[in-house]
C-alpha cells in the first residue's frame, strides 16, 4: 500500500511537471508575433539605410556616437516608438552628453519590482558609422520587444531600456544601476543584449555571460530552459565568469541579477567590429532572430512565472537546496533545506530535459548523486514540492 501510495504521489509531481514546465501561451504568442521584417527595419533607420521621423520631419541617423547629432536623434526616435506602443517615458540624464532611455509597462500587480531588457544604443565612429552590429542589433531587438510585449499584462513592471555612452566604459548603465542600488530600488533580473546578428560559422552558438551574483545563475537556468521548452534553436555557450566589457556587468558590480545574450565572442567574432563595413548585410539574419526570441522568452516567462507573481515566493530569493561540488565529476552532493526535504522531488536532466535521476524525497535533508555514467556537459538540478519548482544548473566536466 505505501509502495501505491509513493508510486501515485510520484505520477502527480511528475504530471505536475510536465505542465508547469509547457508553453506559457502568453509566451508563445509573444514570439509568434516578432517580425524580421520589422526588426531589420529597425537596424536600417538606426544605421543610416533609412530615414525616421523625428518630431514629423524626415531625418536620418548617420552615427550614434556620443558626440554626432545621431545620438539625439536615435534617443528622439526610440522615444517616439516607445510613446506609440503605450510605455511610459523616463529619461536618465547622468552627463552632459549622455543619458539613457526608459520605456516602461508597469506591472498590474507588482508595480515596483522589475525587470529589465536593455542595449546600449551609442556607437563608435564619428562620421558615418553604421555600428549595425554594435550595437543597433540589440538596440532594435529592444524596440521589437516593445511593440510585441505591448498587447499583453504582466504583474512585474518590465522597463525596455536604451543605455548611452557604453563604448566609453559602461557610464549609461553604471549610472542606473548605481543609482538604483543607492535608492533600494528592486531589479529582479536584467538581460542585456550586445551584438545579436554575425554567426560566420552558421553554428547558431551564443554566448549566455553570467556570474554567481544575487540571482544571476537561476536566470541563466531560465533562459536554457526557455531555449529548449520554446525551441529557439540556440546552441548556447555559457560563459561564467562572464565579461565585464558590456553593460549587464554594471548590474553585477551593483549587486543585481543579470545575464548577457549575444553572438559567439570567442571564436566566431566579427570581423567588422567597429568599422564603416558593420552594416546590417553582414548579420545572419536566422541567427539574428533566434537571439532576440531567446531575450523576450526568458523576459516573459520571468515576468509571468505564477511561482512569483502568486506572493514573490522565496523560491528566488531563498532557493530549495544547495549542490556541490559544481563543476562536478565523479559525485554530486545536495543539501535541503529543512523545510523542502519531505514529499518534494528531485530530478537530474539534461537541457533537453531528459532525466538522469529522479527522487522522492521522505525526511531526506541531503543526496549523493553518482555521475560516473554521465558525460561531460550542462545539466539541470529541479526541484518539485506540488506547489513550487526551482532548477539550478550543474556542469559536470571529466
Amino acid at each position: 500500500m505505501e509502495n501505491k501510495k509513493i508510486f501515485y504521489f510520484l505520477l502527480f509531481n511528475f504530471l505536475f511537471y510536465m505542465i508547469g514546465k509547457g508553453q506559457n501561451p502568453i509566451v508563445q504568442k509573444i514570439l509568434n508575433e516578432v517580425n524580421m521584417d520589422s526588426l531589420t527595419f529597425f537596424v536600417k533607420q538606426l544605421t543610416g539605410e533609412e530615414k525616421v521621423i523625428i518630431n514629423g520631419i524626415p531625418d536620418t541617423i548617420f552615427s550614434r556616437h556620443k558626440n554626432q547629432p545621431g545620438n539625439e536623434k536615435a534617443f528622439q526616435f526610440v522615444k517616439q516608438k516607445f510613446l506609440g506602443y503605450g510605455l511610459q517615458i523616463d529619461s536618465f540624464q547622468f552627463s552632459a552628453s549622455g543619458k539613457n532611455l526608459l520605456g516602461i509597462k508597469i506591472g498590474s500587480i507588482y508595480p515596483t519590482r522589475k525587470f529589465i531588457l536593455g542595449a546600449h544604443y551609442d556607437n563608435v565612429g564619428s562620421t558615418i558609422a553604421p555600428g549595425a552590429d554594435d550595437n543597433a542589433s540589440g538596440s532594435a531587438a529592444v524596440l521589437e520587444a516593445a511593440r510585441v510585449f505591448s498587447e499583453s499584462t504582466f504583474p512585474f513592471t518590465i522597463v525596455f531600456a536604451l543605455w548611452d555612452e557604453e563604448e566609453q566604459g559602461l557610464i549609461g548603465s553604471n549610472a542606473y544601476s548605481s543609482f538604483a542600488v543607492s535608492n533600494n530600488e528592486t531589479i529582479l533580473g536584467y538581460i542585456n543584449m550586445d551584438m545579436l546578428g554575425w554567426d560566420g560559422n552558421n553554428d547558431s552558438v551564443a554566448d549566455l555571460h553570467v556570474r554567481p551574483v544575487a540571482n544571476s545563475l537561476q536566470l541563466a537556468d531560465k533562459a536554457i530552459e526557455s531555449n529548449s521548452v520554446y525551441a529557439i534553436g540556440l546552441n548556447l555557450h555559457i560563459v561564467n565568469p562572464g565579461t565585464g566589457a558590456t553593460d549587464h556587468a554594471a548590474f553585477w558590480d551593483n549587486g543585481y541579477t543579470a545575464i548577457g545574450i549575444n553572438e559567439e565572442y570567442d571564436g566566431d567574432f566579427n570581423p567588422f567590429w567597429h568599422s564603416s563595413a558593420d552594416s546590417l548585410g553582414q548579420f545572419n539574419l536566422p541567427f539574428y532572430e533566434k537571439c532576440a526570441k531567446l531575450a523576450y522568452a526568458t523576459l516573459a516567462d520571468c515576468a509571468l512565472d505564477s511561482i512569483i507573481s502568486s506572493g514573490i515566493s522565496d523560491v528566488w530569493e531563498q532557493p530549495p537546496f544547495i549542490i556541490y561540488p559544481n563543476p562536478a565529476s565523479a559525485k554530486l552532493n545536495i543539501e535541503i533545506g529543512s523545510v523542502y526535504h519531505n514529499n518534494s522531488i528531485i530530478q537530474l536532466t539534461d537541457v533537453l530535459g531528459k532525466i538522469y535521476y529522479q527522487e522522492l524525497l521522505l525526511n531526506k535533508n541531503s543526496l549523493e548523486i553518482n555521475l560516473q555514467n554521465l558525460q561531460s556537459g550542462f545539466y539541470i538540478i529541479k526541484f518539485n514540492n506540488g506547489q513550487n519548482s526551482y532548477s539550478s544548473t550543474l556542469v559536470i566536466n571529466k
